[in-house]
């Protein structure tokens, strides 16, 4: 049976620094054997939490009370074995977002308090975030922090970053290091089930620039796509 592995991309730009490394991680994935589906935070509205949760009377459970873009990622996050989450720095943390969906995740951590396993227990997850200075690593650290307090695991090698910002495909270290996120996260899940995995830094040279090609043409396609369709909307204005 093949892992399922979600990517959250927490960027307004869907093939900015943090897009196209989260898409080489996913490519990488699915090489491994992985079925990977791209979600776009910014595709629509995501309600923050309201602090359901509560010490004395836990209400906060899943499926969250919000009828919105956050419930149907939940129940993808849920669904899914994995999760790769790639965003931008936004003053040493992710961004909005994405901060807001980890908050609405909550739904899912705390249905240990109604004598269930939290649905985030055993789900394998990687990092990629793009930024100036510490902030690369503190927001990294953060995701990885958090999500490993609802249960999940972290597999070596489980953060990739760059300081290029909108270049960072042209980052070598950075793109061999999303490989390697979303290659260790796929066999962390396999070893996880009983496969003999090597959980090991892999360098290849021919899948980082083929990987990057590929990135490259979709990226051409989507911006050619995306200027037709602004210039439809002003030829009807």
């Amino acid at each position: 049976m093949k892992v399922k592995i979600v990517g959250l991309l927490g960027s307004p730009h869907a093939f900015g620094g943090s897009g196209s490394l989260l898409r080489c991680a996913l490519k990488a994935a699915e090489e491994e054997g992985a079925q990977v589906e791209l979600c776009h935070l910014y595709q629509a509205p995501i309600e923050p939490c309201i602090g359901c949760v509560q010490d004395e009377e836990p209400t906060c459970k899943y499926p969250c009370i919000f009828e919105d873009y956050g419930k149907e990622l939940l129940e993808k996050l849920w669904q899914a074995d994995g999760y790769i989450i790639a965003s931008p720095v936004y003053w040493y943390g992710p961004s909005g977002p994405l901060k807001i969906l980890i908050d609405r995740m909550t739904a899912l951590e705390n249905m240990v308090a109604f004598g269930e396993p939290s649905y985030v227990e055993g789900k394998a997850v990687g990092v990629i975030t793009v930024g100036a200075d510490a902030g690369v690593t503190l927001s990294g650290a953060y995701l990885l922090t958090v999500l490993n307090a609802m249960g999940a695991m972290i597999p070596p090698w489980a953060h990739a970053y760059s300081h290029r910002g909108k270049e960072a495909l042209f980052d070598d270290r950075a793109v061999m290091d999303a490989l390697n996120v979303g290659r260790l996260v796929t066999r962390l899940l396999r070893a996880v089930r009983g496969q003999a995995e090597i959980l090991r830094y892999h360098e290849d040279q021919e899948q980082l620039e083929r990987i990057r090609q590929e990135v490259l043409k979709e990226r051409e396609t989507w911006e050619a796509q995306h200027v037709e369709r602004k210039t439809l909307g002003k030829s009807c204005a």
